[in-house]
Order: C-alpha cells, then structure tokens, then sequence
C-alpha cells in the first residue's frame, strides 16, 4: 500500500483526459460522476480520507455526517465505550433486557440502543477541495486505471449508438482497464512493511484475544512475550 498519498484536483485529471480526440465532449460533472462510481468500485481504504466526527443522539437517532462513505467505528462519547454492529430488529422496543450499546445506519440517520447521548463517528470520506469537487490520488497507477475506467465506459456509450468505426477498439480499452485495474488494486491493497508487522503480530498470538473491539484494537497488533521464572 502507498504509505505517503499527495492529491490532485480532479479538474487536472480531466484535462488529461480531453487529450484524447474522442473524449473532447466529456464534462466535469460525468467526469467528477465516473471518479466516484471507480472508487467505490475499486474499494481501496488508503484512497479515502478519515475523519472523526461527534453526533447527538436523541429519540435513538442523529444525523451522519454528509460526507460519509462508511463507518469505521463509533463509540459513546462520554463512556468511551465501543458500539457493536445493531442485531435486533426492534430498536428502543428492549425495557429490562441488558446488552451492549449498538448502533446501525439507514439512509441518513444513525441509530442507536440508547435513547439520548452522543456518539463519535470514526469514518472515511472521499477528500474533497475547497470547492467541495474530489481530490484524487496522484499516483500514476491510479490515474492510468481510473483514466481507462473512464475511457470505457464512454466508449461503451459510443458504441451503443453506433459512433465507434470498430468493436476492436472497446475490446482494446477494455482489455487495457482490466489490466490497470488489477495493477491498481495490487498497489493500494498490499501492506507496506510496518503494517506487515502488526498482521504478522495477530497470527502468531500466544493467547487469543477475543475482547480487542471493546477497546478499539488498540493492542490487536502488540508483541507478546513469555516470561520464565
């Protein structure tokens, strides 16, 4: 994975791809469109920005953040105490029943277990500019993936209408992208050095941890030793 990622706006990554003789009718909003729907596609963590956010919690619910692309962890503000993922259906419907605080999401709105309070929102989100447009990673392997992402879906658009002179030349863009992509994916997937070590640490525990969400797993990753006495 890239451990250090600088951004570009994606006005500069649509300029790159007007080169292109047949992309001159592309706009900014299909481009800014085409960008979002290849990140999610991609599902790469390190290209989203996190960022922590606090939400009161009233009538069992507040609202998340609008900028939000999933959750990472939400804890009670006050407590510090973690929330599990909501596994009943009857939420604020659980008088004298004792369990863990809980949360889940629909739509726009958080949930939660309890009734009143506040919660803080660990979350990714995609790095947007002042203007609100989306920053993208200035990677070249990135940039050349999301460029032919981009390249074949207007071509297919092309295509369909009967506006390619040959289907060799969508086959070739298609064949190009699955390429890039998978390069793509390699890239941002595969984990640098430092975090091996915190995998390779989890694998190879003395004693299984089973309570690591209760406090952030924060000490998933610690070294363990064996004193003889």
């Amino acid at each position: 994975m890239v451990d250090n990622l600088q951004y570009i706006n994606i006005r500069e990554v649509l300029s790159r791809i007007l080169r292109h003789p047949m992309l001159q009718d592309l706009g900014l909003e299909a481009a800014i469109q085409y960008s979002i729907d290849f990140i999610r596609i991609m599902g790469l963590p390190s290209v989203f920005e996190e960022k922590q956010c606090s939400v009161e919690i009233h009538d069992f619910r507040g609202p998340l953040p609008c900028d939000l692309v999933s959750i990472i962890q939400v804890r009670d503000h006050k407590s510090k105490e973690y929330l599990r993922g909501m596994t009943d259906s009857f939420n604020g419907d659980s008088e004298g029943i004792k369990s863990s605080s809980s949360f889940k999401t629909q739509g726009k709105l958080i949930y939660t277990s309890f009734k009143e309070g506040e919660v803080d929102i660990s979350y990714r989100a995609i790095k947007t500019d002042g203007e609100g447009l989306p920053m993208l990673p200035d990677d070249p392997v990135f940039l050349r993936a999301l460029e032919l992402y981009i390249k074949k879906q207007y071509f297919t658009i092309l295509f369909d209408f009967g506006k390619l002179a040959s289907a060799a030349i969508l086959q070739n863009t298609q064949q190009e992208y699955a390429f890039a992509a998978g390069q793509c994916q390699n890239k941002f997937t595969i984990p640098s050095i430092s975090e091996m070590q915190s995998i390779t640490a989890m694998m190879h525990q003395l004693v299984p941890k089973f309570d690591e969400f209760n406090n952030g797993f924060k000490t998933t990753g610690d070294k363990e030793y064996i004193r003889v006495q």
